[in-house]
Order: structure tokens, then sequence, then C-alpha cells
């Protein structure tokens, strides 16, 4: 049955982060500084398999979730917690706009803890009425809250290069890996240049990415330089599609958004 992915919700409501009532704001998703705001078009991202029932919503500005307090939305994520993530991700993107013959790995600075907090708050953000988050509701909404607390025990912030256009954002995925019996839920972030999962394993299942919880500094403020791989670049659709041996599966709140086509008819020259 086809989606129709809502962004919108209630002018007040539950926040989904840190779950207090009352007025909320509008959370551009990923921030504005790594991409530019754009009208787009979403759908569910099941819809990539059989794309004659989409049904696709429009977003005038970029893709944004009316979601988030203001505290959360405007104090924390985007005074504290984007600064890293824009940072971050501009350095990757000159470095794969670089015409110089890069070693296949590079060092780029940046601040974990401040960056996983930023990605994981967007991801929080997507769905309307979603504070809840499972029986780590609380702990997950303390993480984010108190930067000193360190990420919650077993799970994997990871990352990689992703040099493609389309946008994802998905909420509550699980995957089953039927060669080693790996099971794991997931959130997932996608934008040029970088893609970014919450890793969430139920028995020690571990990814062959690069994890930004490895880094552990004892100041929040403290630069470390990470690794990040940029080749080989991994497939587009990286735990969005099915493979020969994963069998994935999707919540309600799993967006792919693409650039919408201008109005009315390209002139010919």
């Amino acid at each position: 049955m086809p989606l129709h992915m809502v962004t919108r919700g209630a002018k007040s409501g539950t926040c989904n982060i840190c779950g207090v009532d009352g007025p909320l704001t509008e959370d551009h998703t990923p921030p504005k500084g790594c991409v530019r705001p754009t009208a787009m078009e979403l759908q569910h991202v099941t819809h990539r398999i059989d794309a004659g029932k989409a049904i696709k919503t429009k977003a005038q500005d970029g893709v944004k979730y009316r979601t988030l307090c203001a505290r959360c939305n405007n104090t924390l994520l985007g005074g504290r917690y984007d600064p890293v993530l824009i940072d971050f991700t501009s350095r990757v993107s000159s470095l794969l706009a670089s015409d110089l013959m890069l070693p296949t790995t590079m060092t780029v600075p940046t601040k974990p803890a401040l960056l996983m907090r930023a990605i994981w708050g967007h991801l929080a953000a997507v769905g309307v009425d979603r504070y809840l988050k499972g029986p780590r509701t609380e702990e997950w909404r303390d993480f984010f809250l108190d930067a000193t607390l360190p990420v919650p025990a077993g799970i994997n912030f990871y990352y990689w290069v992703y040099p493609y256009r389309r946008q994802a954002l998905i909420r509550d995925a699980g995957a089953l890996d039927i060669s080693n019996g790996g099971k794991g839920m997931y959130w997932l972030m996608k934008f040029y240049p970088m893609a970014f999962a919450v890793w969430m394993p139920q028995n020690a299942w571990a990814l062959n990415f690069r994890d930004l919880a490895i880094y552990h500094t004892s100041n929040l403020d403290d630069v470390v330089d990470v690794m990040v791989d940029l080749e080989p670049v991994p497939h587009e659709l990286t735990l969005e599609a099915p493979t020969t041996t994963q069998a994935i599966m999707f919540g309600r709140d799993s967006v792919v958004a693409n650039s919408r086509a201008p109005r009315g008819r390209i002139l010919q020259i």
C-alpha cells in the first residue's frame, strides 16, 4: 500500500528528542549548512521497487520536520552540534572535489562527541510524534542533552563517503544477514558527500565501515583526526536495498528525496 510521507505535525506537541510538550519548530534534515535547500520530492524508500504506486510528497524548501522544541532544535542541534557536522562534511566535500591524486584514506579533523549528536539529533527529528524509541528512549534523550555522556553501550556510528545527489532519511529499519545470522536495527542519513548510520546490533553484528564511536575524548571540544575512506565507494543503495545475503525491513518513516524537476517547458536554444 502506498505511503504518504508526513513531515509537518501540529504546531504544538511533544518534542521528538526531549519529550517536553510545547511549541514545535521545523528542523532542516540535513541542516541547511550541509545542503542547499531546494524543491524536493519525497517518497517512501520501498517505492523505488514499485515506482508506479509511489506517492510523492512535495517539499518546497528542502526536507523539514516540525517535530522539535526550540531548545533541542536551535540551542543544542543548530547552535552547538550542527557547526561540527557542517565543517566535517565540507572538508570531505573538498577532498572529493580535489584534482590532486589523494591517498585512498585521508584524515579529517572533527569533534566526534558533537558530530555524533548532530547525526542522531537530525535522525530523531524524522517522523511526526516520534518521541518514543523503545526501551532506550530516556538513554538516547540524555545522550543528546548531556554532551558529556558516553555513546550508549553497543551502539555504532558508521560513516562512509556518499558521492550521490539523492538524499535518504531512514528511521527504524532492520537488517538480517542470512549468511551469519546477524541482526540489527538502524537509523540512516545520506546526503552528499557522506552517509551516516546509527547501528544498533542485536548480536554483536558489525559492519565494515569506519565508526565514530571508537573515538574517545576527555574534552568535548578536543579535535580528533578521524579516518575517511575515499575508496572504494560503497553502492548508492547501501542499507537501502536487499542483497543476496541481507534482508531489510523499513518502518513508516523511511524517506528518500530527490530534487524536483523545474516547472514548465525547458526552452531549446
